[in-house]
Formats: C-alpha cells, structure tokens, sequence
C-alpha cells in the first residue's frame, strides 16, 4: 500500500550544517527563512557556515540559533549547547568618560575640586547601555511565527454554506421523512437527496492531516501538483484532494496524524529524525 521513496542520511556535526540538513530535508529555501525570521539572506549563510563573527554579537548568535531551530520544529537545548564553542571571544566594555581631578591652590588653602561636571555624561552612557540591553532582550522574547511563504496551493477549507443550497437540503430532507416507506423503497439509484450539498461536503478530502502540534506538511500528487506545502499551527486540521499515488512529506511526524479516505495512516515505519517522506497510493 505505502512505500518508502527517501532514504535517510546521518546529519552533519555542526551548529550550522545540522540546520542547513534540516531545511533542505524540509524542501525550504533560504529566502524563506530569512522572511519567516525577519533577518538578512547573508545572516542565515553566516549561520548556516558556523560564520557567528559575522554577526552583531553572541548575545544575536544564540537568539538566531534559536530561532531557526525552533522554525524547524528542531531541540534547540543541543544545538545551543554546541555553538557556545564555535562562537567567537569577545570582551563586553563599557566606555565611561574619564573624571578628572584638578587641585586649586591659592593663599586660602582651597581643597581639591573633582570634575562633578562630567556625571551626567557617564550617567547618559549607562542609561544608553541599558537600552541596548533591553532591546536585545525584548528581541530574543519575541516569539516565532512560522507561516512561511510558500507557492500558493490547494486547500479544501471550509466555505459559507450557500443559503439556496441550505434550503434545496432542508426541502428534500422534509420530503424524506413525509413519503411513505414504500415508495422511498422503490425509488431508483439516483435520489436527489444524495446529490443536494450538504455543510459537511465542504470538509471531505482524499487525505485529511490533523496537527496535534505546529508541523510541517507538503504533499504532491500524481500531476506534479503541489496541493499543500505550509506550516500547519497546533490544533488545526487540512483537507486536500488529488490523484494518487501522493508524496508526502511531514516535519513533525510524531505529532502530526495523517488519514487517507477515513482511515489513518501510520507514519513510524517512514519517520527519520521526526521527519517522514514517503508515497501513498
């Protein structure tokens, strides 16, 4: 019935290589990425390539990092782990003008007049800091949202139902229940009951993919036609329709439920580092 199209290889060692694996298994490109992220094209090279002195500073390096993982539906604990030895040495300093201290001496004896003038300088300079150190902050707090830019494609979603269809059901389902048995018995194959539309016509699909947490799902059919390709948030469901045999590949497999025509598939025999790719006839 199903079979494995993919095979899978061992991911690379670093930081960068791993995410690099991760997003190409993924069939994403880097402009997507760096869209989704809101960072340049050359800050996901730079990371990509272990390059963390190309970027603002480690304070971003590690916030990037988590970042994309996280886009990944990747552990970021390990990855995070292992660029604390990939990233650059760097001195955090905080330039404070200098006080200067200028002695009077005068037939008084006046004693020595510190440079009190200078404070609110160095006052302005930590207040400065603090900013800095606030955006940053608040910046690595921002969540991500992984609705990624994709081609658009063809989704089954749930429509309005049409008011004049609503009532045309409502009607033969009247007549239903009001005719006798017998001559419900005797009607032929064709009724007009089975052909009005019904609300839940609008939610049937071939394949129907239920996200139980933020995953990833991009499914072909047999015409080359791309019928979904986007990041599906927790709780929300797909429908989609096309001409088998379909490949599918999912990102978060353990956490994503995949039926065919009502009955689900098992995804475990084609999962490979929560990632599964396969054909479905």
């Amino acid at each position: 019935m199903t079979e494995q199209t993919e095979s899978t290889t061992s991911l690379p060692q670093g930081v960068g290589a791993r995410l690099k694996a991760r997003r190409e298994q993924m069939g994403l490109a880097i402009e997507q990425i760096a869209a989704q992220l809101k960072l340049a094209k050359k800050q996901i090279e730079a990371i990509e390539a272990d390059h963390y002195n190309s970027l603002p500073g480690n304070t971003f390096a590690r916030g990037f990092v988590r970042n994309y993982a996280k886009l990944l539906g990747m552990d970021a604990a390990p990855l995070l782990a292992d660029l604390e030895g990939l990233l650059p040495t760097e001195r955090v300093q905080v330039a404070l003008p200098s006080v200067r201290e200028e002695v009077g001496v005068s037939l008084g004896g006046s004693l020595p007049r510190s440079g009190s003038s200078r404070w609110p300088a160095v006052l302005a300079g930590l207040v400065a800091f603090a900013c800095v150190f606030g955006g940053v902050w608040w910046y690595l707090q921002q969540p991500v949202n992984p609705q990624l830019d994709t081609p658009p494609v063809e989704v089954v979603a749930p429509v309005p139902v049409d008011p004049v269809g609503e009532a045309a059901s409502q009607a033969v389902a009247a007549a239903s229940a009001v005719a006798p048995q017998p001559v419900v018995t005797a009607v032929p194959g064709p009724v007009v009951a089975s052909a009005a539309p019904t609300p839940t016509a609008v939610m049937s699909g071939d394949l129907r993919i239920a996200a139980q947490a933020e995953t990833w799902v991009q499914i072909t059919d047999a015409d080359g036609r791309r019928m979904i390709s986007e990041v599906i948030p927790a709780g929300a469901e797909r429908y989609v329709s096309g001409r088998a045999p379909y490949r599918i590949k999912i990102g978060n497999a353990p956490k994503t439920q995949l039926y065919l025509r009502g009955k689900q598939v098992d995804l475990v025999p084609y999962t490979q580092v929560n990632v599964a790719a396969f054909e479905l006839k």
